[in-house]
């Protein structure tokens, strides 16, 4: 199986200590692509960027910064992976840091961060800080916003991660911004989702900040315990969550539904 999940905006350009041998560091992909959506954004003054993404002057600043910083050519010494980069509330729970060599390359083959700049993420990937929300309307030559930028591309990158698996299975811990850049249709294998709810009242609801919490708690269950089908997931018990077979299907088809409270 795959894990995929979104990226945050929180991000880090550097740790205290190394994190691994380099020979296990890999590059994006999409890297080449990656550079073109860059090459956009450098175009747009302060105001333009802005306004395209709907922030601050300050933010827009900030921003702008990490668009003139963007490494075109990653290596060990000038970018992080992927999976230490990114932080926020998703990424609260995991503590890659702590992950031993055989969990850190059991994450690379089995989960996968969408990404607006990067189109999918491995873990290892060596990455810089950006701020492009797979939402944003940033126009190319040839596409009007980034879901036709990458058009199939994820789709097919992933299918070809699914074709080495024994269990051909994506499990959705994206945000439906990001996940629906995934073509379901032409995905050859299984798109099972995963939903958190909160007991309100006599009723179960979903908390956006507490679902990003438990995605992060359930990715961290799958790497320290080295998962590699979905099956042993309805296990995950972090956070006070629990597997619900009643309300799973009660729900669509290929959604497990846990709760807590």
């Amino acid at each position: 199986m795959l894990l995929i999940t979104a990226p945050s905006k929180t991000q880090r350009s550097q740790l205290s200590n190394p994190v691994m041998a380099s020979e296990h560091f890999t590059l994006p992909v999409f890297l080449e692509r990656s550079k073109r959506l860059n090459s956009e954004l450098a175009k747009l003054s302060l105001t333009e960027l802005c306004q395209l993404m709907k922030m601050s002057e300050t933010l827009g600043k900030s921003t702008h910064l990490r668009i003139s910083h963007f490494v075109e050519e990653p290596t060990s010494t000038n970018c992080l992976p992927a999976l230490f980069t990114f932080q926020g509330d998703a990424y609260s729970s995991l503590t890659p840091e702590s992950y031993d060599q055989q969990q850190l390359l059991h994450a690379q083959a089995h989960l996968r961060i969408l990404s607006g700049l990067y189109g999918i993420l491995r873990p290892l990937d060596l990455m810089s800080p950006y701020r492009l929300e797979m939402a944003t309307r940033l126009q190319t030559e040839n596409s009007a916003n980034l879901y036709q930028f990458w058009g199939d591309m994820i789709t097919e990158n992933i299918n070809e991660d699914l074709a080495g698996l024994a269990e051909p299975v994506v499990v959705n811990l994206a945000s439906t911004e990001y996940s629906k850049v995934i073509h379901a249709k032409r995905l050859e294998g299984r798109m099972l989702t995963i939903t958190f709810k909160e007991k309100k009242g006599d009723d179960y609801r979903t908390v956006p900040i507490h679902s990003k919490r438990a995605r992060g708690m359930m990715i961290h269950f799958m790497i320290t315990e080295q998962l590699t089908a979905p099956g042993p997931l309805r296990d995950f018990n972090l956070g006070g969550y629990t597997y619900r077979d009643d309300l799973s299907s009660l729900s669509q088809k290929d959604e497990w539904i846990f709760t807590r409270g």
